[in-house]
Formats: structure tokens, C-alpha cells, sequence
């Protein structure tokens, strides 16, 4: 008995020692990100090569950042305060990424790709990206998913896409309107322009200045309800 007592002593104190992780947790380290506790389905070559390819197409090599896996849906949601459809956040003020309980083998690669946009963003461009272009941009470079625009036709056009505001905080229904219609946004641009060129202009500056200039869009409402209605099924009329 006592010899079990102690050997659960040793492995509490061993523990504490390693920071309350678990001993036997996986710890990847790259030259860009350190992740302690990571699943075991987690390789330190699949987490490289998601990296690899945000980094190329920004041309950008991330200042070393924390990821960290969150393993209690509730205490994720009290930690980042913006409501249960959030499957991972990235902080402004230290770079960090936080991954939630939702995170799995499945969909692991887009949405830490879709971060690390974010943390390039955050890194690269400062406030470059208007905010109405950043969530849509981030699913674009990451291929988190594609735009279903039947749907995207079914909703009321904005007035003014600019004034879309940060989607968390809202209905469920905003949220992905917001997604959608941010990546529809980025996927018309890229159509008009070169995406990485427009990119490279806008560092240090304001991206929205060049859509007008370099892309040829003089009016970017109009310019997305037309691209909306020609990528909305046939027979849908947008409203």
C-alpha cells in the first residue's frame, strides 16, 4: 500500500514538474511555433508543411509563436468569451493561437492553416487588411471550405460590404454569412487581380486604396452583388 501511495507521489510531483502537462503530452517545436500538448495524430511534418505553405504564399517567415490545445469545451469558450461556434482564435497582442476541443484529425490542417494567416496578418501587414477581407482571405489561402453560393444568394446583399462587422458576437446565421461572403469577396478579387501582388502592395498601407487602383473595381458593392448573382445557381435572383 504504501509503496503504491508512493509511486503515485513520484508521478503527481513529476506532474508539477513539467508544468501540470502530462508527462507522456507531445511537444512539437519548429522554427515557427511551439506546441506543447499536441494530439498524438499531430506530426511535426504535417504541422511544417501547413506552415510551409501559408509562409510561401505570404512571403513570410512567422516570428516563433505558442499554439495551445484546449481540451475542455467550456473552458475554451470562458477563455476566449465569443461563444460556442468558435473552434480556435489567434491573439493580436501575443501572437498566440489557441486551438480548441473541436479541433480533430479531420480538420486540424485548414483551420491552423487559417490561423496562421491570421498571425501573418497580425506579424506582416499590422491593420493593412481591412477586417471585413481578413476572415475571408485566411479561409481562402488555408482551402477552409468553399463559398455555397446558393446559399450566399439567398441572404440581403449589404449596402456596403466594408461596414460587415467582425463576424463573432452575432447569430450563427451571421457568423457564416460573414465567412462566406468575406471568401466570396477575396475569391472575385483574386479574379481581377493578382492576389499575391495586391498583397505585396498593401504592406505598410491600406489594402482597400489599391481594390479601386491596381484591381479595377471601382465600385466593390456593385461589383460583388454582380459576381454573387453570376456564381448563384441558375434561376436564383439575389436580393
Amino acid at each position: 500500500m504504501k509503496l503504491v501511495q508512493f509511486v503515485l507521489a513520484t508521478v503527481m510531483f513529476v506532474i508539477t514538474l513539467a508544468g501540470g502537462r502530462p508527462v507522456h503530452a507531445k511537444e512539437i517545436q519548429t522554427n515557427s511555433v511551439h506546441m506543447p500538448d499536441a494530439p498524438a495524430w499531430v506530426t511535426t511534418v504535417r504541422v511544417e508543411k501547413i506552415i510551409d505553405h501559408i509562409q510561401q504564399y505570404l512571403e513570410w517567415d512567422i516570428r516563433r509563436i505558442q499554439v495551445y490545445w484546449h481540451k475542455d469545451q467550456a473552458e475554451f469558450e470562458k477563455f476566449h468569451g465569443l461563444g460556442p461556434t468558435v473552434l480556435a482564435i489567434s491573439k493580436r497582442d501575443d501572437n498566440t493561437i489557441h486551438l480548441g476541443p473541436r479541433i480533430v484529425d479531420a480538420n486540424f490542417d485548414q483551420v491552423f492553416g487559417h490561423e496562421l494567416v491570421h498571425i501573418i496578418s497580425f506579424q506582416k501587414y499590422k491593420k493593412a487588411i481591412p477586417l471585413w477581407l481578413e476572415e475571408g482571405l485566411a479561409n481562402y489561402i488555408a482551402k477552409a471550405g468553399t463559398v455555397d453560393y446558393a446559399r450566399l444568394a439567398s441572404q440581403p446583399v449589404p449596402s456596403d460590404v466594408r461596414q460587415m462587422t467582425h463576424p463573432f458576437g452575432g447569430t450563427e446565421e451571421h457568423i457564416h454569412y460573414h465567412y462566406m461572403a468575406s471568401q466570396a469577396l477575396v475569391e472575385m478579387i483574386a479574379k481581377k487581380c493578382d492576389l499575391s501582388n495586391l498583397l505585396r502592395l498593401s504592406v505598410g498601407k491600406d489594402m482597400d486604396r489599391y481594390l479601386g487602383t491596381y484591381c479595377e473595381i471601382p465600385d466593390l458593392n456593385a461589383a460583388f452583388k454582380k459576381w454573387i448573382q453570376t456564381h448563384a445557381p441558375a434561376g436564383v435572383t439575389i436580393k
